[in-house]
């Protein structure tokens, strides 16, 4: 949790800086709901009764975690983070150590894994978005730059890309699989497929509505509408999961 933590540091501080404590604390800091989320899940099991033994490794593992939190990048924390989730995950002697590595590892890829994919397959990636929405609105798109109607260009830049969207779904569908303890069989792999489309799709709505509309660009950019965007898909994302949920309790009943 404190490595998770220490990588939003940038996050959290910018939001702190630039909007003082009160707005902060009602923007989450900036934070996406789905990350905090993730660590009220990893804690919410991590305490959980019927601690496994302590072995040997443990104590190198959690001493690299801290270390790597405890280094001034953002970065470093969050390779903590996967170096815990893939550790647990090669090492768990039950259930819940599993839970745990399924949520940290969902984390990780939100944090450190989504950044990197941003990063090597920027131009591939972007241009895919760009070319979906040029055609959704009659534009056309060259790379990642969308015509808006009426004249002129805006570019689809890394934070908007549909990569940050999927792997905030994909957390999203590990937390709860995790807290209920389900069983992860095709069902509910599809389940969370359709929740990672479910969020694709709406951002590419959001980024359409930007090229139909360049007067309201700063609204659906940064401002209201793009947080109405933001809260639409994960209240869709959150529904589709939760009846998926909800089927897969019913199924184990």
């Amino acid at each position: 949790m404190f490595a998770a933590i220490n990588a939003l540091a940038d996050t959290i501080l910018g939001s702190l800086h630039a909007t003082g404590l009160i707005d902060a604390i009602v923007s989450l800091a900036g934070v996406s709901a789905v990350l905090w989320f993730g660590l009220f899940a990893a804690l919410r099991i991590a305490v959980e009764p019927g601690a496994s033994a302590w072995r040997r490794g443990d104590g190198m593992v959690l001493g690299i975690t801290v270390l790597c939190a405890l280094l001034p990048a953002t970065w470093t924390a969050a390779v903590g983070v996967f170096l815990l989730g893939a550790y647990l995950v090669l090492s768990a002697q039950d259930g819940r150590a599993r839970r745990v590595a399924l949520v940290l590892l969902a984390l990780s890829g939100t944090l450190l894994w989504g950044k990197i994919v941003l990063l090597a397959f920027a131009p591939i990636v972007l241009a895919a978005d760009g070319q979906i929405v040029g055609a959704i609105v009659g534009t056309g798109a060259t790379g990642n730059l969308v015509g808006f109607v009426g004249g002129g260009q805006f570019v689809i830049g890394g934070p908007c890309s549909s990569v940050h969207n999927i792997s905030l779904a994909l957390l999203l569908w590990s937390c709860v699989v995790a807290l209920l303890d389900l069983t992860i069989d095709r069902r509910l792999i599809l389940v969370g497929v359709a929740a990672m489309a479910a969020m694709y799709a709406l951002n590419l709505a959001r980024l359409s509505a930007i090229a139909l509309f360049p007067a309201d660009f700063e609204w659906l950019h940064l401002g209201t509408g793009a947080t109405l965007f933001g809260w639409a898909g994960l209240l869709l994302a959150g529904l589709i999961i939760g009846a998926g949920a909800y089927d897969a309790l019913a199924r184990r009943a």
